[in-house]
C-alpha cells in the first residue's frame, strides 16, 4: 500500500510456528524500540544465533524469514513497527533514480566480491602468466586504444574487426584462458550483482580480430524469458485484454486543448474519435480473427489435454466433459495436496511414467486438467456457428473470459519456455563503448549466429517438467522467434534506441519499444536466501532435491524464491516488485513471429535459411557492416574521439579496482 507521504509500506508477517512466531515477536518489539540506523543491526544478530539448524523445518523457516529480511534491508527497505506489527516502507517509485537503483544493487554486488573463490579468481586473472612464451594476463582481453587511435588517424581499415565466439567448455586459442572464465570475469564489472543462471543459457564475447590477442568488445547472454509481463503479452495477443481491443472497430482519438480568452488562461479540452475502417471493413476483419482466434484457442487446449499422463485420472482425450468430472479432478487435486506435505519422494522411480504418478505430480495433474476441461465446458456453453458471435460471448461473461484465458497460457507457457529468450547480459567493454560497442552487441545478440546457435544447443534437450507431466519423453520445439530485454532505468537505454537493421528487402531486426513496467525479478536476493528458501522447500516436499522441479523452463530461480516466500507466508508479488520502472523492449526474429507464439503457424520465416552455415555467417557479418558504417563511422565523425580514447586507463576497467 501506498501511505500520505506517498512512500511504499508493506507488512511483513511471516507464517512461523508458535515457537518460532514469539521469537519474531520478541525481534519486532526490539526494532520498534531500537534507533532506526540500528535496526538492521538487530536481525543481523538474530540471524547469527539461528543459522546452524538445518534440519527442522520450522527452524530453517524462521532463518530463511531473517535471510529474506536483511536483503529487504540492503535493498533500502525501512523497518518500522506499528501497534507491534513490522512494516517494510520504501520510497515511492517516482522518487527513484539511477544512483538509487545502483545502491539496491550495491549491497550484494559487493558481497560477492567478499567471498573467497571470487577474490582467488580476479587475482589469478589479473595477475600474470606465461602463455607460448609471452607474459599476459587479463589485460591483453582489453582493448588496446594507442592501437584504435593510430588506425583512425591514419585511416587503416579496418578501425575494429568484430567477431561473434560463442563460450563453450574451450580455452581461448589467444590467451589460453577457458572462454567462461574471461566472460565471467568482464561480467563482474557489470553494476548488477553476478548470478549463475539455471535452465536455458547462452553465453557471448564479441572480439576484435583487428588487435594481437583479439580483445573482448563485449559480452551479452540469453536466459529464459519471464513468465508473466503484462506490456509484452497484450502486445504479442496473450491475454484477453489484448482480444478484447482486437475485436473492437479500430479508431483514432485526438486530443487538444485551448486557451478560453478572457477565462485568466483557463483552458478546455476537447476529443475527437475517427474510425480507421469502415463498417464493412471491420466486419470482414472481425469475422477472419473471431474465426481464427477461435480456432487457436480450442487447439491450445486440446493440445494442452494430450500432453498430460490421463490414465490415472479416469479420463481419456476426446471424452464428453462434464461438471461432476471437473469438481472431481479439483478434489483429487486438494487431496494430493494435503499428501504431498512432508511426503517423501518413492525411491528407485525410473520412468516418466512413475515420475508422473508421484503425488506431486499427479497433484499438478489433476489441477491442470481440471482448468483445461472447465475451459472446454465454458466454451461449449456459449458455442455459436456464427463464431465473432461466440468470441464476443465469452468476452462478455465472466467465465468466459477466464476460459479464454486459460487457453490463452496454455500456448503462451509453451512458447515462453521454448520459443523466446531474454537478453539479460548486453553490453561492452571499455574502451569499445567510446566506438558505440554496445549498439555492436546489442545487434549481434538478434543475429542469425545466435538464432543458430540456440536451435543446435536445444534441438534435442528432454523438457524434464513437461516429460513428467506426459509421463513420456517431450522435446519442445526449439525455433528461436522472439527476444525481449527491459532497460535497468526508467530513462530508458540509448544502447537499443534506434536499432533497426535491414536483413532483407521486407525484414528488418529491431528493437521496438513496448511501455514500461515495474516488472519483477530476484537480482536483490542474496545466495545465502535462495539457499535458505531452497532448503525449506526440500524439506516440505519431503526431500526433493528442488532442481528437479524447478531446474528448467522459464526463470527457475524466480519461481523457486516466489514459491518461497509464499511457504513462509510472505507477500511476493510485494517483495519481488522491481519498484523502478523499466523500458520493455522486443525483437522479432522471424517475418511471422507474432503468428507463431499466437498459435496460427508451426514454422518460422527467417530472413536466412538457418540449415546454411555459409548463409547464416553472411547474414551476421552484413549485421556487423551495417554497424559499422552506420554507427562506428559517424561517431568518429561526429565525436572528439581521439580525446576519449587517450583519456582511457586500462587500470579502470580492473574488476579488482571496483571493489
Amino acid at each position: 500500500m501506498v501511505n500520505e507521504a506517498g512512500e511504499i509500506l508493506e507488512c511483513f508477517d511471516p507464517q512461523l510456528d508458535e515457537v518460532h512466531e514469539q521469537y519474531f515477536a520478541t525481534l519486532v518489539q526490539m526494532i520498534g524500540n531500537a534507533f532506526p540506523n540500528y535496526r538492521n543491526q538487530l536481525v543481523q544478530n538474530e540471524l547469527k544465533a539461528f543459522e546452524n539448524n538445518e534440519d527442522n523445518l520450522e527452524a530453517v523457516k524462521y532463518v530463511a524469514t531473517l535471510n529474506v529480511l536483511i536483503d529487504l534491508c540492503q535493498q533500502g527497505w525501512k523497518l518500522e513497527v506499528h501497534e507491534n506489527q513490522l512494516y517494510l516502507k520504501m520510497a515511492a517509485p517516482e522518487t527513484v533514480d539511477k544512483e538509487y537503483i545502483r545502491y539496491r544493487l550495491s549491497s550484494e554486488r559487493k558481497a560477492q566480491f567478499q567471498e573467497p573463490s571470487v577474490q582467488h579468481f580476479v587475482e589469478k586473472m589479473e595477475a600474470e602468466k606465461n602463455f607460448n612464451g609471452a607474459q599476459i594476463s587479463i589485460r591483453n582481453l582489453i582493448g588496446d586504444t594507442q592501437q584504435l587511435i593510430s588506425r583512425i588517424q591514419d585511416n587503416v581499415e579496418p578501425i575494429v574487426h568484430p567477431y561473434i565466439q560463442l563460450v563453450e567448455h574451450k580455452k581461448d586459442e589467444h590467451t589460453g584462458y577457458w572462454l567462461s572464465d574471461i566472460w565471467r570475469y568482464f561480467r563482474y564489472t557489470w553494476s548488477i550483482p553476478y548470478k549463475t543462471m539455471p535452465g536455458r543459457n547462452l553465453f557471448y564475447l564479441v572480439r576484435d580480430a583487428a588487435q594481437e590477442y583479439h580483445p573482448i568488445i563485449g559480452i551479452f547472454a540469453l536466459g529464459n524469458s519471464v513468465l508473466n509481463l503484462t506490456v509484452r503479452d497484450d502486445d504479442i495477443g496473450w491475454t484477453v485484454e489484448a482480444i478484447a481491443k482486437r475485436l473492437k472497430r479500430m479508431e483514432r482519438i485526438d486530443r487538444s486543448s485551448q486557451t478560453v480568452s478572457g477565462t485568466n488562461g483557463k483552458t478546455v479540452g476537447a476529443t475527437t474519435r475517427k474510425f480507421l475502417e469502415t463498417e464493412e471493413e471491420y466486419e470482414k476483419r472481425l469475422q477472419h480473427y473471431s474465426a481464427d482466434t477461435m480456432d487457436i484457442l480450442q487447439r491450445n487446449l486440446l493440445t494442452a489435454i494430450s500432453e498430460l499422463y490421463l490414465d490415472d485420472l479416469d479420463y481419456q482425450l476426446g471424452q464428453p466433459v462434464t461438471a461432476e468430472k471437473i469438481e472431481d479432478l479439483r478434489l483429487l487435486a486438494e487431496k494430493l495436496r494435503k499428501q504431498s506435505i512432508d511426503n517423501k519422494k518413492t525411491a528407485h522411480v525410473t520412468s516418466y511414467i512413475q515420475e508422473a504418478q508421484e503425488i506431486l505430480f499427479k497433484k499438478k495433474r489433476a489441477s491442470e486438467l481440471s482448468r483445461l476441461l472447465d475451459a472446454q465446458l465454458t466454451f461449449e456453453k456459449y458455442h455459436s456457428e456464427n463464431t465473432s458471435v461466440w468470441l464476443t460471448e465469452l468476452m462478455h461473461a465472466e467465465d468466459g473470459r477466464k476460459a479464454v484465458n486459460v487457453a490463452l497460457v496454455a500456448n503462451r507457457k509453451t512458447k515462453i519456455g521454448s520459443n523466446m529468450m531474454e537478453i539479460i547480459v548486453c553490453g561492452a567493454i571499455p574502451p569499445y563503448n567510446e566506438l558505440l560497442g554496445g549498439k555492436l552487441i546489442s545487434i549481434l545478440a538478434c543475429s542469425p549466429t545466435v538464432i543458430r546457435d540456440y536451435t543446435v544447443r536445444y534441438q534435442n534437450q528432454v523438457s524434464e517438467i513437461a516429460s513428467r507431466m506426459k509421463g513420456a519423453k517431450v522435446i519442445r520445439d526449439n525455433q528461436l522467434a522472439f527476444l525481449g530485454t527491459t532497460s535497468l532505468y526508467a530513462v530508458g537505454s540509448s544502447q537499443y534506441n534506434r536499432i533497426k537493421v535491414p536483413i532483407t528487402d521486407d525484414f528488418s531486426i529491431q528493437y521496438r519499444k513496448m511501455g514500461i513496467t515495474e516488472g519483477y525479478g530476484t537480482v536483490y536476493f542474496s545466495k545465502n536466501t535462495t539457499s535458505s528458501l531452497m532448503r525449506v522447500l526440500e524439506l516440505q516436499d519431503g526431500g526433493r532435491r528442488i532442481n528437479n522441479i524447478f531446474g528448467e523452463g522459464t526463470s527457475p530461480r524466480f519461481r523457486l524464491i516466489s514459491r518461497g516466500l509464499s511457504s513462509l507466508g510472505i507477500k511476493a508479488d510485494a517483495f519481488l516488485k522491481h519498484y523502478s520502472p523499466r523500458i520493455v523492449y522486443s525483437i522479432n526474429l522471424a517475418k511471422n513471429t507474432s503468428a507463431f507464439l499466437c498459435g496460427a503457424t508451426n514454422v518460422l520465416e527467417y530472413p536466412f535459411n538457418i540449415k546454411e552455415p555459409l548463409d547464416v555467417s553472411e547474414k551476421t557479418n552484413q549485421m556487423i557492416d551495417y554497424w559499422y558504417t552506420r554507427w562506428l563511422r559517424t561517431r568518429i565523425g561526429t565525436v572528439d574521439i581521439i580525446d576519449r580514447l587517450t583519456s582511457f586507463d586500462v587500470e579502470d576497467v580492473l574488476v579488482s579496482k571496483m571493489r
